[in-house]
């Protein structure tokens, strides 16, 4: 029996770019009767089902043609792929027309029964990351924090959405002191809309019109690039190498995120109050008149409030992209899915968390 003078060592990462490596250097060329290959799993750190894949057809092709193949050191993740593709070819013999049966459909029992087990390991999985994230926050103090990386995603996420936030808070304030003072003025009260708009814009609006805007800019955009990423295989290259997906990328997109949102609800309330200015200005009131207005009716604890407010909005905004572009499939289909349920997930968090500050701080008397 011929015998291979070398084994077939296979390479750490065993997916599809790397059989295509494999298969590009004659790996079936020892697919001839009396040959003995010995394929040497040491170095395997990570395989996808086209890694195991070739390992199993290999063989199989080997011993077909009357060869003999070894297979030495495979890792516990291959050989579950193996026993699974041997079991699946067993169990076809036994059945050829099991392929050709309809598949019988679930009744409605079975099927939110299967949705609720997958909601509650989705909440599980979810939970996970989140402690993962938390654990990973004092490595901000650290010199392996990437800082870099962390003040580009600022950029990127903060200092280029100054503009659009600063708009939209200017129309939110200008459309607010015109819908109000209308029906103040009925009351003869229309010299109040300066501190109306002062106290929804310092205490709510200004900081979730910013949230909502930076839920559909940045958490869909962190969603994309990882998401790309996780396509392109850049994220299992990197576990490869020993790194975390959620110290290397993560952390630096969630404290940018987290910092930003703040800075930006700053801008959209000076916007939108700048804009309640001016519609006072055409009703006839001074500055000085509407500067004692904000001053009567919005406290520096107001601000306060809303900016703590704004830290954790920031925190589940980057936080929620970032799961979502870590699990996103493998196509581009599967990468605008995940983007979308970012942006979604993000709103409904946002809505869910404002709900519970308003109930805590009403509680505070606040």
């Amino acid at each position: 029996m011929d015998c291979q003078p070398n084994p077939l060592i296979l390479p750490p990462c065993l997916d599809q770019s790397a059989v295509l490596e494999l298969l590009q250097e004659g790996a079936f060329s020892w697919v001839k009767p009396g040959v003995q290959v010995v394929i040497d799993a040491t170095a395997v750190r990570h395989c996808d089902g086209a890694g195991a894949a070739f390992v199993w057809t290999l063989r199989d092709q080997i011993g077909v043609a009357g060869g003999r193949c070894e297979l030495i050191h495979a890792s516990p993740e291959l050989m579950r792929y193996l026993d699974a593709y041997d079991s699946a070819r067993e169990a076809a013999a036994k059945d050829p027309e099991a392929n050709l049966k309809a598949p019988v459909p679930e009744d409605l029992i079975t099927a939110v029964g299967r949705s609720v087990c997958e909601r509650i390991a989705g909440f599980g999985d979810a939970l996970t990351f989140l402690g993962e994230v938390m654990l990973s926050l004092p490595l901000i103090f650290s010199r392996h924090f990437r800082r870099a990386d962390a003040l580009l995603a600022f950029v990127r996420c903060g200092v280029q959405a100054v503009p659009v936030v600063s708009l939209i808070g200017f129309l939110l304030g200008l459309i607010l002191a015109f819908q109000s003072a209308i029906p103040l003025q009925m009351f003869g009260a229309e010299g109040f809309v300066g501190g109306l708009i002062g106290i929804a814009l310092v205490r709510e609006l200004g900081l979730i019109i910013t949230a909502i805007l930076m839920a559909g800019r940045t958490a869909s955009s962190f969603a994309a690039e990882l998401g790309t990423m996780k396509v392109n295989e850049e994220i299992d290259a990197l576990e490869t190498m020993g790194l975390k997906p959620v110290r290397f990328l993560v952390l630096p997109r969630v404290v940018a995120g987290t910092l930003a949102l703040p800075i930006l609800s700053l801008f959209a309330t000076a916007s939108g109050l700048i804009g309640g200015w001016f519609v006072m200005h055409i009703l006839g009131f001074s500055v000085s008149y509407f500067v004692d207005q904000l001053q009567s009716f919005v406290s520096f604890g107001d601000l306060i409030g809303s900016e703590c407010k704004a830290i954790v909005f920031g925190f589940t905004v980057a936080t929620v992209g970032c799961r979502f572009g870590l699990t996103a499939g493998r196509d581009a289909g599967a990468v605008g899915t995940a983007t979308t349920s970012a942006v979604v997930t993000g709103i409904v968090l946002l809505a869910v968390l404002e709900g519970l500050f308003s109930v805590i701080f009403y509680a505070m008397g606040w």
